[in-house]
């Protein structure tokens, strides 16, 4: 379960990088009628999208390493409640009919792990004693 969830992590934010290479794929980064309703420029919007997208990606690539146990089991919850609620911000004020995809994983990600307190099985870095696995 650890190894398909990483790679969903990856490419969830794997996709937000897309905001960076083009404006208009798969956020329209155009005119975010929340932002510049505020008064926001569109250098600032940009600004602000490049740093949430960037934030989500290297939280899901985060979590995709604490899941897979490549990184200490206690960073799992932490990045992925940051990832998924710089996600979630970005794909609001960017919204598109392809987002709605994204926000369903964000919401599935922080309910597991905020209100289920669920955190996945480490493929590495498992030690037995007595033959039983032991988690730390």
């Amino acid at each position: 379960m650890s190894l398909p969830l990483a790679l969903i992590l990856v490419v969830h934010g794997g996709i937000h990088m897309g905001f960076l290479c083009s404006r208009s794929w798969p956020f329209e980064a155009g005119d975010p009628w929340l932002v510049t309703g505020l008064g926001a420029g569109s250098d600032t919007v940009a600004a602000i999208g490049a740093a949430l997208v960037l934030v989500a990606f290297f939280g899901f690539l985060l979590a995709a390493l604490a899941a897979v146990g490549l990184l200490p089991r206690r960073l799992w919850r932490l990045t992925v409640v940051v990832a998924s609620a710089a996600s979630a911000v970005a794909l609001a004020l960017f919204p598109t009919p392809g987002t709605v995809p994204g926000l369903v994983i964000d919401a599935v990600l922080l309910w597991s792990v905020l209100a289920l307190a669920w955190s996945p099985t480490p493929l590495i870095g498992r030690r037995t004693r007595a033959g039983r696995p032991v988690t730390s």
